[in-house]
């Protein structure tokens, strides 16, 4: 019997214990996947107790993706390039590998609803791990223009800085940082940018818990733009239904979340993950 689990703070309203334990029984995989909170000053504890425990894989996320590289062993290309690391495999000797399956749920997630990153105008908001990953590969991808947004005014220009320093022919910025406070004059000066934008991408945990209000106002979205709203909630989440009310497509982080899910499994065991079944169990 394998064990797996994913580590956040918060984390009890994280969807993939659904998503991997539809995924192993519709293959027959004998197996467990659990989550827990843990608080960033026990991180580095937590992981070795996992792994003490038998554990054979983790999933990391939200405030841990950045903070988890220094524990690893190895790091796989995806983790140097994208600067965060969402998934862990303890390996047979007893070292930690990490991986960012963070930007496969991306590219394909987009690839699903018809867009391409190459040539396009995007806005981020959110500079954290999920966030840096994602305007990495924008990069990467040959997106035209990318601009990128935080309520940590460090966070915008440091990744600022390194993406710029790629070279990749993308034409990179940050907006500029109020208050360090999600208010209405912060929100619009994010939107007089989404605006004009192809793609807009909430990396935000903003619209995670119920009732909370979109990242954006309803003026930075038109007909014609697509807009990712990665928060993983069983209902559509406030930034992409504002989206979509203002006439744009938009999507939430549940096909994101089967995407990169589906990727950390296929890692820790070598055996192809049932996505459709993923995604149901999740949409359901």
């Amino acid at each position: 019997m394998k064990k797996f689990a994913v580590l956040g703070h918060p984390v009890a309203h994280s969807l993939s214990p659904t998503m991997h334990t539809a995924n192993m029984a519709s293959i027959g995989f004998e197996g467990t996947y659990e989550k827990f909170d843990i608080d960033p000053a026990d991180l580095p504890a937590a992981i070795k107790r996992f792994q003490q425990e038998g554990y054979s894989g983790l999933n990391i996320t939200v405030p841990h993706k950045i903070a988890v590289i220094p524990l690893l062993d190895h790091k796989d290309e995806s983790v140097v390039r994208y600067g965060a690391c969402n998934t862990i495999k303890f390996e047979a000797d007893g070292t930690l590998s990490g991986y960012n399956t963070d930007v496969i749920g991306f590219v394909t997630g987009l690839a699903a609803h018809g867009f391409s990153l190459k040539g396009k105008k995007v806005v981020i908001i959110g500079c954290g791990g999920a966030g840096s990953a994602l305007a990495t590969c924008a990069c990467y991808e040959g997106a035209a223009e990318l601009k990128v947004a935080d309520l940590r005014a460090e966070s915008v220009t440091n990744l600022v800085a390194k993406l710029q320093s790629l070279n990749l022919g993308t034409v990179v910025s940050g907006l500029e940082v109020l208050d360090g406070t999600a208010s209405d004059e912060q929100k619009v000066i994010w939107g007089a940018a989404a605006k004009n934008a192809d793609l807009v991408v909430n990396a935000t945990p903003m619209g995670l818990h119920e009732g909370e209000p979109p990242a954006l106002p309803p003026s930075a979205f038109h007909s014609g733009q697509f807009v990712l709203d990665i928060v993983p909630t069983k209902t559509f989440p406030p930034t992409a239904a504002a989206a979509v009310a203002a006439g744009a497509t938009a999507t939430d982080g549940l096909e994101f979340l089967v995407g990169q899910g589906a990727k950390s499994f296929e890692i820790w065991t070598g055996v192809t993950a049932d996505r459709a079944a993923m995604l149901k169990s999740i949409r359901s």
